[in-house]
């Protein structure tokens, strides 16, 4: 029974020693490598912090960064990654949290990450790894380790200002890359292309689908993704054929036109994850890439990055939604109304996910975690942990589950209306002429406000829409941007929008 990350290292590393693992444009690091460089910077953690303590990752996204992840797991303690362009002022609220025991950092960074490290322990990674494994400490440590034990801690944006740390087991993540490699054939064959930033949970998939199956992952420079003729120069050289990626990267590459000038035909896995992602766009892949497999999945990263799923196995139009299908293998997903009542067909209500993929809460702040996981309502004989993810969804004609966007999407409109912003965004991203987009509601003005890249003009753009739309679910302004704010994990950043164009 797999009951620690490091044992898929252990048996790779000693099955494939050579096989690259990781690697980016200037490094590569072979199992063999990983696994010695997680030993070495474990045996100097063994010797300055306790098992169970957060350290903090401090450096740049690269193969070393998730050598000294695996680092921290080999001393017992859990890994907490920092992205090293996140304002210090943040720093200091995850850290007034998190309390970190120890902080790696790299060379570029060292200064920056000294000055917020506090009472923590400093060193860079490297220089940490000149240390001799320490056996028999490695050893002590692993013995004591159960699978509930944390893995990592992410930090995400908090309601109240103060950002969340979403604590992740072992545990949920070994069925969670089970669930791959059994479910979408993630193997020691495939060879993936990486996106997402290590501070977001899509990068669990690559992390661990390496770990487990022995495969490799490419680290792509973000450049790729302001540069599309670069990015297929990048899959193409590294022999990728499997990626998973915020819908905002699939959208841009297929706007830009390079799918139709040099597609990527070499992707035989093209997965999704974060956002919406539009069928307009989507069509623009499934052409000029048909013979791949299309999955689009969701999940918050309070349950172990994704617990439904649709392989897409059925032509769309391009103003159609997408399921997200069904729950994962080991998950439950309930549907329940404002009287946490199971829906009945084709009824709205929230998303709420139980089963071992639930994060064990938030990392020392108490209230927020029992708002958020709470006793299943439909369960009084037991303790049964249900995880609110304020996500709202239905079941459609065939059994799918269809998201419908945030509970706090969901606005009322002149009065009366109930509307979900996300069912216009969805007729928006389907008209010709829109890039991207989004909408916003100024609840002072009660107006719906449509933001959007793109030649379309506005007044076509009202009409496309009128089109589609009923009149008191029209956008009341329409707000034309060169480009759309995006966060750290290349999503758009509402909160940056609402900002300037509502206030």
């Amino acid at each position: 029974m797999i009951t620690n990350v490091l044992d898929w290292l252990d048996a790779s590393a000693g099955r494939l020693p050579d096989k690259i693992a990781f690697g980016d444009e200037h490094t590569t690091l072979t199992f063999s490598q990983l696994r010695e460089l997680a030993r070495r910077g474990g045996s100097y953690l063994c010797r300055r912090v306790q098992p169970r303590q957060p350290v903090a990752v401090f450096m740049e996204k690269t193969p070393e960064c998730l050598a000294a992840f695996f680092a921290a797991v080999s001393a017992g303690c859990f890994y907490v990654p920092l992205d090293t362009k996140m304002p210090a002022e943040r720093i200091k609220l995850i850290f007034d949290t998190l309390h970190p025991a120890f902080v790696f950092c790299d060379e570029k960074n060292a200064e920056a990450a000294r000055a917020v490290a506090g009472q923590a322990g400093c060193e860079v990674f490297s220089a940490a790894c000149m240390t001799e494994p320490d056996e028999a400490a490695l050893a002590a440590v692993r013995a004591d380790h159960v699978d509930t034990d944390l893995l990592y801690v992410l930090f995400t944006s908090g309601s109240t200002g103060v950002p969340k740390g979403v604590t992740i087991s072992h545990r949920g993540i070994v069925d969670w890359a089970d669930w791959l490699h059994g479910t979408l054939g993630v193997d020691e064959n495939c060879t993936l292309g990486n996106q997402a930033p290590f501070v977001f949970d899509n990068s669990t998939l690559d992390i661990y689908s390496t770990l487990r199956s022995g495969c490799t992952t490419w680290i792509i420079p973000k450049k790729c993704f302001s540069f599309h003729k670069t990015m297929m120069r990048f899959l193409r050289e590294h022999a990728i054929d499997t990626i998973f990626f915020v819908p905002s990267a699939l959208i841009a590459a297929a706007n830009s036109g390079i799918l139709e000038k040099d597609p990527p035909t070499g992707l035989k896995n093209i997965f999704f994850c974060g956002e919406v992602m539009p069928n307009r766009q989507l069509n623009m892949w499934r052409r000029a890439v048909p013979g791949a497999r299309y999955c689009n999945m969701y999940g918050p990263t309070e349950i172990t990055d994704v617990c439904a799923y649709y392989i897409v196995d059925r032509q769309f139009g391009d103003d159609d939604p997408l399921p997200i299908g069904r729950a994962c293998a080991n998950t439950r997903i309930l549907i329940l109304d404002e009287e946490d009542k199971p829906v009945g067909p084709g009824q709205t209500g929230e998303l709420c996910v139980m089963g071992t993929c639930l994060s064990l809460g938030y990392y020392n702040n108490p209230v927020q975690t029992e708002k958020a996981f709470v006793q299943n309502p439909l369960n009084s004989a037991f303790h049964e942990r249900m995880y609110r993810t304020g996500d709202l969804a239905r079941y459609n004609e065939r059994g799918e589950i269809m998201f419908l966007g945030r509970r706090d999407f969901q606005i009322k409109h002149q009065g009366c209306y109930r509307i979900e912003l996300g069912e216009i965004e969805t007729a928006l991203l389907a008209v010709e002429g829109v890039a991207n987009g989004c909408c916003l509601f100024d609840e002072a003005k009660d107006e719906i406000v449509c933001v959007y890249t793109g030649g379309a003009e506005e007044h076509d753009l009202a009409k496309a829409l009128a089109e589609k739309l009923p009149g008191y679910m029209m956008p009341n302004r329409y707000v034309h941007l060169d480009r759309l704010p995006m966060t750290i994990n290349d999503k758009i950043d509402r909160v940056t929008l609402r900002r300037e164009h509502i206030g």
